[in-house]
């Protein structure tokens, strides 16, 4: 299968599922604090974190890497959504919660893709 094509697969499932997941655990629009974006990108940076430990030390096809990696994660998390609702919340003055919003997806994005990155390694073994 081609390559391109594999990914775009494997992006619109991950795009899907973040949908779905949005659908989920509203956020009640306005200033609501985005609990569905935030739990996404940090399941995502674990998983993401995951999956490069896990590949580290296999021999797998880089295509499947970036099938998993670039398309499922790369449009499950969302980047654009998480600076639209940070937005969203200083417009609306809600600047506590935008605060914790930016420093609990930066944060703790970075430490679960290390424990991520950790965990993968650790299913080498």
């Amino acid at each position: 299968m081609n390559e391109w094509l594999l990914i775009a697969v494997f992006g619109f499932l991950g795009a899907a599922s973040r949908y779905g997941i949005a659908l989920w655990i509203p956020d009640g629009g306005g200033a609501a604090f985005p609990y569905a974006t935030m739990g996404i990108n940090l399941v995502g940076s674990f998983l993401l974190g995951a999956l490069f430990g896990w590949c580290a030390r296999r021999s797998i096809a880089p295509w499947w890497r970036e099938a998993l990696g670039t398309g499922f994660l790369g449009a499950f998390t969302t980047f654009s959504a998480f600076n639209a609702q940070l937005w969203e919340l200083c417009r609306n003055e809600a600047y506590g919660f935008a605060a914790v919003y930016l420093l609990a997806s930066g944060l703790g994005g970075a430490m679960l893709a290390s424990a991520g990155l950790s965990a993968g390694r650790r299913a080498n073994r």
